[in-house]
């Protein structure tokens, strides 16, 4: 279970009323640090899970405190090992009920520690640029010379994790700033993926199609299925603070490989199975945006105030039902027209 240091600034005049929230919490790993201004600084050992309860109630009662701070910072070690708990926290009032359920369950780290990496791995930057770039001039090689283990090569190359996730977040957290980021990001990836592709393959057109390529114009069931599972797993990667370049392979595969298949085949003159091939990015997009809302509404990724929670919950419900919808839409036409 991953652990972290939350250290908290207060006005030293607090600190026996903070001592009360962390004994609540069962922090007992604490040590305090008098500082300048008549600050003092208390440093916590706890495990990620914990760190979102406790933000959320010194948030709510210090927010306006002169001086008052939150720092939180990852561990990769510490001894003595930090003690297990002895048996489950007590129950939380009714308004701290996003903190039960899967977020205890699978360990989820905090929601400040999420929009941090999130938005961070969502922003276009000239690294994220040309990682799209890079990663796609890689898989149309993989799938012009039908090599697995090329395409493999892209998919970790691709930065196309964060961007879906930065939505999916976004749309849980009714922020529209995130939301509007998250679809720039995406239209911008998506598009230099396109437009690299389609170079690539009018000036490599191939003699035969290869089967990599013709693997990713037909779509089924069992491609849904595939993006579903990709999306989840990537949002579980950054919620309970997994490794996610593994899980940014399997969000790869759903979609960078179809859209560079899809820009080759353009390119090279092939607009039938380029539709084919489109079918699948677009039921990919769909799945993997709904599946990562699904799971970080079950992991009770909520905003603080009751006001954002009533146009978070508005903002998420849109959402479910329109990627709902579009897989439904793009369902039927698997089935019965592709």
């Amino acid at each position: 279970m991953p652990l972290r240091v939350l250290q908290i600034i207060l006005p030293a005049d607090h600190h026996d009323d903070l001592c009360v929230i962390l004994d609540d919490a069962r922090c007992d790993q604490r040590w305090i640090i008098p500082l300048d201004d008549d600050l003092a600084m208390t440093s916590v050992v706890l495990r990620s899970e914990s760190v979102e309860p406790i933000t959320d109630t010194l948030r709510d009662k210090y927010d306006h405190t002169h001086g008052f701070r939150t720092i939180l910072q990852d561990i990769e070690a510490t001894y003595p090992v930090l003690p297990e708990p002895e048996d489950e926290p007590e129950p939380q009032k009714e308004s701290d009920t996003q903190h039960n359920g899967w977020k205890t369950r699978f360990g989820r780290v905090s929601r400040e520690e999420l929009l941090e990496d999130i938005q961070d791995s969502a922003k276009i930057t000239p690294v994220y640029l040309s990682m799209v770039f890079l990663a796609t001039i890689v898989a149309c090689v993989g799938l012009l010379k039908d090599s697995a283990p090329i395409i493999i090569g892209a998919m970790v190359i691709a930065p196309l994790l964060g961007p879906n996730t930065a939505l999916a977040l976004g749309t849980t957290l009714g922020d529209l700033k995130m939301i509007r980021n998250a679809i720039k990001s995406n239209l911008i990836g998506l598009g230099i993926a396109i437009i690299v592709s389609i170079v690539y393959g009018y000036f490599a057109v191939p003699d035969d199609i290869t089967n990599e390529i013709t693997a990713r114009t037909t779509v089924d069931t069992a491609d849904i299925i595939l993006a579903l599972a990709s999306g989840a797993a990537g949002v579980v990667a950054f919620t309970t603070g997994a490794s996610a370049t593994l899980v940014g392979v399997m969000v790869a595969v759903a979609l960078l490989p179809p859209t560079a298949a899809f820009g080759m085949l353009l390119g090279a003159g092939e607009p039938a199975q380029a539709a084919g091939a489109a079918v699948l990015a677009m039921t990919n997009i769909v799945c993997i945006n709904l599946s990562s809302a699904a799971i970080l509404l079950a992991q009770g990724v909520r905003p603080t105030t009751w006001y954002d929670q009533g146009r978070a919950n508005k903002a998420t419900i849109t959402a479910l039902i329109t990627w709902t919808i579009a897989l439904g839409i793009l369902a039927v036409l698997i089935i019965y027209f592709w």
